[in-house]
């Protein structure tokens, strides 16, 4: 029997319906939720803060990382499982990946599309899903190598574990993609965990790829880094952005574009950035290389 920790955080997974036409968080899955499973593990609770997944921010992600910490150097579970919302789970998976993995335990992320109350909620079976897969990694004591984000897939309908490294923000169905090859991810040591957890928060200008950006809108003086979202080809436009990135060098702010495929082959315009001093994130989704630049 393992002792996993179940830490509930909010989310579609801990929300009801309301008046028939309104999805509200709610709380966390309640004891007969739990019961219901028939599960042999041995299970035990925390709630740190209930947010929607929608609102997340660096904040809260950090308010919950301290909270498993601290749990898990007081009661030594085998295993965490972590109830989040859709809408953030990946960058949350991304940062966790980073921050949690010095505890060398098995970590699952899921949560569900619909509430519980939903006769169609995909709640139970993704968390079965996962104690399933906990249970067996805390039992195989293969530590921190069983670290990612459990989810029903509408396409095929099976339930699919992806690693954290490689989770990207779900489609609008809610399906989560998987980013091809392997990132090379920064582990933070338990010391080095707890200085970030420690740190200032930063503030973080993510980009999206969308034609057209006003680049020349953004004030560079209010913000510490900025992160450009590259098309899949891992291009960027250069109308507008070699002169965000001179402005932004002027106030000291360094700006990073991922992901950048690491052949030698580039295009001509990721090449343009690159030679004007833009940082690029190498073979990574732009959920883990929001991951990094929060984390250095």
């Amino acid at each position: 029997m393992s002792r996993i920790l179940v830490v509930t955080l909010g989310g579609t997974i801990c929300s009801a319906t309301e008046g028939g036409d309104t999805i509200k968080l709610h709380a966390a899955p309640d004891a007969d939720f739990w019961k219901n499973l028939k599960g042999k593990n041995e299970l035990s609770f925390l709630t740190p803060i209930l947010y929607s997944s929608e609102n997340a921010d660096e904040e809260y992600f950090r308010k919950a990382f301290e909270a498993i910490i601290k749990e898990c150097g007081s009661n030594k579970p085998d295993a965490i499982l972590i109830l989040h919302g859709t809408d953030s789970t990946a960058h949350f998976a991304q940062l966790a990946v980073r921050v949690l993995s010095f505890l060398d335990l098995p970590v699952i992320i899921t949560g569900s599309k619909l509430p519980m109350d939903d006769p169609h909620s995909d709640a139970v079976r993704n968390v079965k899903y996962a104690l399933g897969l906990l249970g067996a990694a805390s039992e195989g004591k293969i530590g921190a190598v069983t670290f990612g984000v459990v989810f029903s897939d509408d396409l095929m309908g099976d339930t699919v574990f992806t690693p954290a490294a490689r989770v990207t923000d779900a489609n609008f169905a809610g399906d989560y993609g998987k980013f091809g090859g392997k990132p090379d991810v920064t582990i933070l040591k338990e010391e080095e965990a707890k200085a970030y957890l420690a740190s200032p928060i930063k503030k973080i200008l993510t980009i999206p790829d969308v034609p057209g950006y006003p680049y020349e809108a953004i004030d560079t003086a209010a913000i510490d880094a900025i992160l450009i979202e590259a098309y899949h080809s891992g291009t960027q436009s250069v109308r507008g952005l070699p002169e965000l990135v001179a402005r932004a060098k002027e106030n000291g702010v360094k700006v990073y574009l991922a992901p950048v495929h690491s052949g030698k082959v580039k295009y001509e315009s990721t090449k343009t950035l690159l030679e004007k001093g833009v940082a690029p994130v190498y073979d990574m989704p732009v959920e883990g290389a929001w991951a990094e630049v929060v984390i250095t």
